[in-house]
């Protein structure tokens, strides 16, 4: 278990120093509050569902503001 939450740590980590916060912080609420959703749980489905866009059009969002999708 402990492993598991240490990954799961590391990934918010790398996700949140690849961040393109400038952009991320230039966008409408929704969009900036869905994808630091996804920085915080790596949830491509939920976010998409937050920012109101199909899973495509945040998908291209989170690599338009250089997140990377991390395991």
């Amino acid at each position: 278990m402990e492993e598991l939450l240490a990954r799961e740590e590391e990934a918010r980590r790398i996700r949140r120093e690849s961040a393109d916060w400038e952009f991320i912080n230039s966008l409408p609420p929704r969009q900036r509050a869905a994808l630091v959703y996804y920085i915080e749980t790596g949830d491509l489905y939920v976010a998409s569902r937050i920012a109101g866009m199909s899973m495509e059009e945040f998908n291209e969002l989170r690599i338009r503001a250089k997140i990377p999708h991390v395991n």
